[in-house]
């Protein structure tokens, strides 16, 4: 079975997809976006960084010159120089060496001939001193050894006009491991210094200054990668004004993308696991929402096939009460069961039609085949009824087989009646007229019941089939007729209501025991037949039209449903109402203009 052939899956798997989906899109839309500014604000920070590099390393250029000249202006060192005197000079160079914090701190005679010096030996010193006379300032960059230095030489000048060149002072500090460290306190970057592809000084560990070096002309920002830590560098020229290349000190400026990162990697796992357990949440939640909205679909499609494999249509779907019912389904499966229990009624109505329709055939045969020994019957006896002795029992009994003679035929009658198809001949025809005429038959040798008219004088004529109609009406009138007697007969003392007896005054006059009344309703006539008899039992009210049910000991329970197919038959319809023990109403509603064709 594949996955999507469920209702549940198909729900299932589209809430964790859309849940997935969705969560996903924030995800990488959050992650990207983060990633993005995070690597702006590296790239900013690290330009902004080698500018505060450039800057400081100006400003301590500009201070160290400063104290150069100033040292240089003192009396007491020029006097010193002035005696051209080693040992004279030595202390003094010592002294102000301390003060300026030099690595290097020589003093030249006019001629070029070191007159003091402390630190390291410059091995370009001699260059420098081949421009003692002249009274500009130099500022360079020496190497020394493995290391660079940054020199600032000024001349020492005698007070005259013009001034004479007295000698020169030449200072220099190194730009080493410290310097680099002092650099990132500043910066808060990782510092190198270098010249010709090697680095010099920096705060890196020895392990990666190999490595760091390849970044060394890298004049716009590069990523490089050491000790498995991702950088982003950029290299800046320590002389002002001078671009980066080959033999060229500069400044390594690097910031750890790793490091600078790392938050964002927390962020990101962070973010990972809430959409992890998000999207748990959300296949559980979806799970159990595809389950509450398909169990009780599920319990339905299965009552509808076990009622369509077993046929058993009194199967029942019940669905259980929980946290989150659904309306929709309990609306379903109450729907489900009343179609059940319609179609059980309806087999069983069939099944009872198919047994009557049965019993019909039979009847019809047992009719024909009784009519015959009847009408012989019927002759014999008219034979000896002319030969029996007036006022013997003989005769009696012959006039009781007679009666009874009758009533089979009048039954064998109404059963051919029922069994064969009714054929109207339509004309037009009096409604008032046809009542009374029925009434008058109906009530032909009764007495005791009242009958009250109540005709509307404006009915038009109507075309109908005056015969059957008749037939109708009369075994209505009789069925009312009836009625009223049997609640005469009822004794006293018995659980039966009391109700005014047909003739019987109350208070004034009392009503008639049956009243027929006819009234134009539209295009269609209206004829009632209300008696005030025993009525009808609610439950016999539903079976007053099945055939072959009856309620009177003598009946044959094929009058009313005669009845009705007359009416239906003449476009009409006929209707019943009865309150038990108050009585009855039959009502008749035909067309003015009837649709049947005049057989």
């Amino acid at each position: 079975m594949r996955a999507t052939s469920s209702l549940t899956n198909r729900i299932f798997l589209a809430c964790t997809v859309v849940s997935a989906l969705s969560l996903g899109l924030a995800f990488s839309f959050v992650n990207a976006r983060a990633s993005r500014e995070a690597e702006d604000e590296l790239r900013r920070g690290l330009t902004e960084a080698g500018t505060l590099v450039d800057e400081q390393r100006a400003t301590l250029t500009d201070t160290f010159t400063r104290m150069a000249r100033l040292i240089a202006d003192l009396p007491k060192l020029k006097a010193a120089v002035e005696t051209g005197d080693a040992p004279t000079v030595q202390p003094l160079a010592d002294a102000y060496a301390r003060q300026m914090a030099a690595d290097v701190f020589v003093l030249t005679s006019p001629a070029g001939h070191v007159l003091a010096s402390t630190g390291d030996k410059i091995d370009t010193l001699p260059r420098l001193v081949a421009r003692a006379g002249q009274t500009d300032e130099v500022a360079t960059f020496v190497r020394q050894g493995r290391g660079l230095l940054q020199v600032v030489s000024v001349p020492l000048f005698i007070e005259g006009v013009p001034p004479a060149v007295l000698g020169r002072l030449t200072a220099g500090f190194s730009l080493d491991d410290a310097l680099a460290a002092r650099f990132k306190g500043l910066t808060a970057s990782d510092i190198a210094f270098g010249v010709d592809g090697r680095i010099v000084a920096s705060t890196l560990p020895e392990d990666r200054r190999v490595a760091a070096a390849a970044a060394l002309a890298a004049t716009t920002i590069q990523p490089i990668t050491l000790g498995g830590e991702d950088y982003l560098a950029i290299a800046r020229p320590l002389s002002a004004g001078e671009d980066v290349r080959e033999g060229t000190p500069v400044a390594l400026i690097l910031r750890s993308r790793t490091e600078r990162l790392r938050f964002l990697t927390t962020i990101r796992n962070g973010l990972m696991a809430a959409l992890v357990i998000t999207v748990l949440v959300a296949t559980l939640l979806s799970y159990g929402v595809a389950r509450t909205m398909t169990r009780p679909l599920a319990a339905i499609t299965t009552a509808m096939r076990e009622t369509a494999a077993t046929g058993d249509l009194t199967r029942k779907v019940s669905l259980k009460s929980g946290a989150w019912d659904d309306e929709d389904a309990r609306l379903l499966a109450s729907t489900f069961n009343a179609m059940t229990e319609s179609i059980g009624r309806f087999q069983k109505d069939a099944a009872q039609k198919e047994r009557l329709s049965a019993l019909g055939r039979l009847s019809t045969v047992i009719a024909h085949e009784i009519r015959n020994p009847l009408m012989i019957i019927k002759t014999c006896l008219a034979s000896l009824q002319r030969h029996a002795p007036v006022g013997s029992e003989w005769r009696e009994a012959v006039s009781d087989i007679d009666e009874e003679t009758a009533r089979l035929n009048r039954i064998v009658t109404e059963v051919l009646d029922f069994a064969r198809p009714i054929r109207f001949q339509l004309a037009e025809a009096d409604a008032n007229a046809i009542c009374r005429d029925s009434a008058a038959a109906a009530w032909a040798g009764a007495s005791g019941v009242d009958l009250a008219f109540d005709l509307d004088a404006s009915l038009p004529l109507v075309t109908t089939d005056a015969e059957r109609l008749r037939a109708a009406l009369i075994n209505l009138l009789g069925n009312a007729r009836h009625a009223v007697e049997a609640l005469e007969l009822t004794p006293t003392g018995t659980d039966q209501p009391a109700v005014p007896r047909p003739g019987t005054p109350a208070t004034g006059t009392a009503p008639a025991g049956v009243t027929i009344r006819t009234r134009l309703e539209g295009t269609r006539v209206s004829i009632s037949i209300r008696d005030r008899g025993i009525g009808i039992a609610p439950d016999d009210m539903i079976h007053i039209f099945d055939p072959y049910f009856t309620t009177r000991r003598t009946g044959t329970g094929l009058g009313l449903p005669i009845t009705k197919n007359i009416i239906e038959g003449l476009g009409g319809t006929l209707s019943a109402s009865s309150r038990h023990g108050e009585g009855t109403e039959m009502r008749i509603d035909l067309p003015i203009a009837s649709t049947e064709r005049i057989s």
